[in-house]
């Protein structure tokens, strides 16, 4: 009796569960053809485009967690509108898995806030010739046949769902305890990235610091173009506005010739001029045994991505006092307001015939018409392949009695065997005497080598157009990179983690500044300042001021206390990816400054 009993409440207690099972599944199991097509096209995105798609399990617990509260919006629905909203998601679904396979498959890119950009710039008539171009590709009959195959697949799954044996109570316990494991699954691994989401959605000055690899889907990628695309846009219409208000207040031109070189890419630490034990910049190494280049040991960058750090770079914005790098002004509107005659060459960013066009690549605030026009009187109009073909665009250039000239170079941006010619190949595997490297990885240091080798000719080519000028050419890298130093891998590390070994190898940049022989005879104070300033903490987000301050130009928008080579200078705190302590990060690790640790 007492058994029966006992049986009969673990019969009630296993029936409220599985009531419960079912309950919580109720979403997925009555939309189950919805979320079978849905994972259908999510798979298909995974498999054409594997080589974007790095943490694919990530994505699909992704996947499961959304998927599920869409299933439970559907069901909350009134019935009548269930249907019309699941025919809008197909049809949304269908379009955006589609269009984006065609564009992998013809282009090799998923939808970004450039390709968005580049299909709102098109023209009818460019239109009508892509379709004439593309329509009977490859590429359109990949599409097309995976096209069929689902929509085949999705008639059918609406065939199966009459066979009753789909309906029967052990296959819907199986798989409402699946669906429900999934879930249980999936809440972890995607919790922090789904509160990332939400800080995206909630706030313009946290949208920059959101992986574009948490938009896992072309849905999701497209809603993200389209945001960061307004969020640019609403960007430059803030410049606009304050750069229509620069005022200069004075200028002594202190020094005529001003020359700013960007480099890409440059790990310091693979530099003989920092204690590389390769030679790898004897130019360097001269100019500074004959003194006429001052070396610093301390400047890092805010950002270990050129778009980033170009924005905070060229920006009069205080990164310290917190807001939007719009906050400030691009500085070389102030030298050209002041009386400098402003070039700008990039061999990454040349001119376009449009300069209306937005892109992510770093340049889009040089690419509106009417701020070019206010920050630069030259600029060049074509990229090379090689830097030092590239300098020589700086020959079409009539010098002004006060100059300012911006060159932005390839440097050591991957990939590193196509950043120098043949004459440059110095360094070879057998060359790099690091036991843990494999062949294959010893390759890669050695090309980096070489382009770190190259890149020494080409700052010391640079410096010789002015050799007969009363000028001073300053050189800095946007970021550092990591090059089989300590985590393994070439290239840099995206995420929010920094840790000293990244910090170090990553931010750390090399900054100098050479001086021509006219200038050291005419600025002898400035020379003395720069060589004793050589371990003053740097940042490369006050590179406006440092500039400001050698021009001489006094305006609302100079701080003398973030000028390196003021007397007033006091560095503070250097914040990477504004909100990371980099002197906190290397305290008291092996990366720290060798001369601090004395």
């Amino acid at each position: 009796m007492i058994l029966a009993r006992n049986m009969s409440k673990m019969r009630m207690v296993l029936g409220c569960i599985v009531k419960m099972l079912y309950a919580l599944a109720w979403p997925i199991w009555s939309n189950r053809i919805f979320v079978s097509m849905m994972l259908l096209m999510f798979s298909l995105c995974i498999w054409r485009e594997w080589i974007f798609q790095i943490e694919t399990l990530l994505h699909y617990w992704h996947f499961c967690f959304d998927i599920y509260i869409l299933c439970l919006f559907i069901v909350i629905l009134p019935k009548r509108c269930q249907c019309y909203f699941k025919r809008l998601c197909y049809v949304v679904a269908y379009l955006t898995t589609f269009v984006e396979i065609f564009i992998m498959e013809g282009f090799h890119v998923l939808f970004t806030p450039t390709t968005i950009n580049l299909w709102h710039e098109t023209t009818p008539k460019e239109s009508r010739e892509f379709i004439m171009t593309y329509c009977f590709g490859t590429a359109m009959w990949i599409t097309l046949v995976l096209l069929s195959l689902a929509v085949l697949c999705h008639v059918v799954l609406n065939r199966l769902h009459l066979i009753k044996w789909m309906s029967a109570e052990p296959f819907r316990f199986l798989f409402s305890l699946s669906v429900i494991s999934l879930l249980i699954i999936s809440v972890g691994p995607v919790w922090g990235e789904k509160k990332l989401l939400t800080r995206f959605l909630s706030s313009p000055v946290q949208a920059e610091k959101i992986k574009p690899e948490l938009f896992y889907s072309p849905i999701y990628r497209l809603a993200y173009s389209l945001y960061m695309l307004h969020l640019a846009e609403q960007d430059l219409c803030e410049l606009r506005l304050s750069m229509r208000q620069i005022e200069v207040d004075s200028c002594t031109y202190k020094c005529p010739n001003i020359v700013l070189v960007i480099g890409e890419s440059y790990n310091k630490h693979h530099a003989q001029l920092y204690g590389y034990r390769h030679q790898t910049t004897p130019n360097m190494v001269r100019m500074r045994k004959e003194k006429s280049l001052a070396v610093f040991f301390d400047a890092i960058t805010p950002w270990n991505l050129t778009s980033k750090v170009f924005k905070n770079m060229f920006s009069t914005h205080n990164m310290n006092k917190g807001g939007k790098w719009t906050d400030g002004v691009m500085f070389p509107a102030i030298m050209r307001k002041a009386g400098y005659k402003v070039a700008f060459l990039t061999n990454q960013y040349p001119k376009r015939a449009d300069q209306n066009g937005v892109d992510f690549c770093g340049s889009f605030f040089f690419n509106d018409a009417e701020l070019d026009s206010m920050c630069f009187d030259f600029r060049n109009t074509a990229c090379y392949d090689l830097d030092g073909d590239f300098i020589r665009e700086y020959e079409r250039y009539e010098k002004s009695e006060h100059n300012f000239v911006l060159f932005h170079l390839y440097g050591q941006h991957v990939k590193y065997d196509c950043r120098y010619d043949a004459s440059s190949v110095y360094f070879t595997p057998d060359s790099i005497d690091r036991r843990k490297l494999n062949r294959e990885q010893k390759q890669i240091v050695a090309d980096y080598d070489n382009a770190t080798l190259y890149n020494d000719k080409v700052f010391a080519r640079i410096c010789r157009y002015f050799e007969q000028d009363d000028a001073i050419v300053i050189y800095l890298s946007d970021h550092g990179e990591e090059v089989y130093d300590y985590i393994w891998m070439f290239g840099r590390t995206p995420g929010d983690d920094i840790s000293a070994p990244i910090a170090y190898y990553e931010f750390d940049i090399p900054m100098m500044m050479w001086f021509s022989p006219r200038f050291k005879q005419e600025h002898s104070d400035v020379v003395a300042k720069a060589r004793a300033a050589y371990k003053q903490p740097f940042i490369s987000s006050n590179i406006s001021q440092l500039i400001l301050g050698l021009a001489g130009v006094h305006c609302r928008w100079y701080e003398s206390y973030r000028d390196l080579l003021s007397e007033e200078y006091s560095p503070g705190c250097r914040y990477l990816k504004g909100t990371v302590a980099y002197d906190s990060i290397v305290a008291g690790t092996k990366f720290e400054k060798r001369w601090k640790r004395k």
